[in-house]
């Protein structure tokens, strides 16, 4: 989960959190610093064809899409049946309803007043459902999961099938509109998010709403399932190290090649179809399952990484990265738009090159692996951590350490 109790940490969830929440920022950065057409097809981007864009476009895409964001549904699901428990009734699960209710505003307002491409809201909803499967065994959550995770596959597809089908004028104006719209329109829309808040909350505010949408229809099943991939992996101990070192390694090496060929091939079948949205559909069902064993490989060799003691000093940071998760995400969103937004940013949308991206990057990820472990070692909650915990208690919580 994104934070759970103090009293029920494992420092192995923590560092594997923190792994996602820096893998997840590979993709944003993307999102934020260019306008929504060149992130749905970058071959519209100028700077894609520039020194090493193709290739730095082609690494986040084989590595990092779809990989972190999966990673980070797990542990949602994870931290829920650490944080409820599985009795019935629990006495938590008041308590849970409360912080997906909070979890939900806060998504909101980053999602409205930040950056658009918000998950916290898509999570606190899917949490409200996930709960409920808090108790299942561990074979039904993967059987359950599985035909979540295939139906929003058969969605995609569908969908495919339906712009086949659709009048060529009609397909053809709407496929315009999402991946080739004029340079005019796209001029505008880089303008609109170089203006002040005001001036461009036109522009983001239906950007949020669709997110949503597409977040809600499209991926809720995948995300639900994935969270019961997480409950189950959680009974089974694998997030607790209740795994030997050699299982890890092994299963997560042979999970991490299945998913690479998976990831590799949607990759250069992106290149080889040249984004052609009527041609996309092998690559991204390629992309979409190859993402779960390529999820678990990092995962697995994480997991196997935090059992060496002699490492304790590298995971360290990694841990507090995840202690602070929430806090650390949304500031990734908070500098995104201080770098590429309007006043009071610097207004660099649709300019940044790849390796500029790639650079700023690895730049906050140095500052968010210094930063969170030495605001922990003064404080007990990341900023935001504290407000939602101290809002889900209607209390304000204890903030430092004694």
């Amino acid at each position: 989960m994104l934070a759970g109790p103090q009293q029920d940490r494992f420092e192995s969830l923590d560092i594997l959190r923190g792994v996602a929440v820096l893998g997840i920022l590979a993709i944003n950065i993307q999102a934020m610093a260019m306008p929504v057409a060149y992130f749905a097809n970058p071959s519209l981007n100028t700077q894609f064809f520039v020194g090493e864009g193709r290739d730095i476009w082609g690494i986040a895409s084989t590595f990092f899409q779809f990989k972190f964001i999966t990673i980070f549904s797990a542990l949602f699901g994870a931290g829920i049946v650490l944080m409820v428990g599985e009795e019935k009734p629990s006495p938590k699960f008041g308590l849970h309803y409360r912080r997906m209710f909070w979890l939900l505003i806060l998504g909101s307002l980053h999602a409205y007043l930040i950056w658009f491409g918000d998950i916290l809201t898509p999570y606190a909803i899917a949490g409200l459902i996930v709960v409920l499967a808090r108790r299942w065994r561990v074979r039904t959550l993967f059987i359950v999961g599985f035909i979540l995770i295939a139906l929003a596959s058969l969605m995609m597809v569908a969908q495919h099938f339906a712009l086949e089908h659709m009048p060529a004028e009609q397909r053809d104006e709407m496929l315009a509109q999402m991946f080739a719209p004029p340079p005019e329109a796209i001029a505008a829309e880089i303008e609109a998010y170089r203006g002040g808040f005001f001036a461009r909350l036109p522009e983001t505010a239906p950007n949020a709403l669709l997110f949503q949408m597409v977040q809600s229809i499209f991926l809720a099943p995948r995300n639900i399932g994935v969270m019961m991939f997480g409950m189950a992996l959680y009974k089974m101990g694998f997030f607790t190290l209740g795994w030997s070192f050699l299982r890890y390694v092994i299963l997560g090496a042979a999970a991490l090649a299945i998913g690479y060929i998976g990831s590799n091939y949607a990759t250069v079948q992106m290149f080889t179809v040249e984004f052609d949205p009527l041609r996309l559909a092998g690559a991204q069902s390629a992309q979409y399952w190859g993402s779960l064993p390529h999820a678990f490989g990092y995962s697995a060799l994480v997991m196997a990484l935090a059992k060496l003691p002699f490492l304790g000093l590298i995971r360290a940071p990694f841990a507090a990265a995840g202690r602070m998760a929430l806090t650390n995400y949304l500031m990734c969103s908070v500098i995104g738009v201080i770098l590429y937004y309007g006043p009071p940013g610097f207004s660099r949308i649709g300019t940044v090159s790849y390796p500029e991206q790639a650079m700023t990057m690895a730049a906050i990820w140095i500052a968010i692996l210094i930063w969170s472990p030495l605001w922990l070692a003064r404080y007990r909650f990341g900023p935001f951590e504290w407000l939602w915990r101290s809002l889900t208690y209607w209390s304000p919580q204890p903030m430092r350490k004694a």
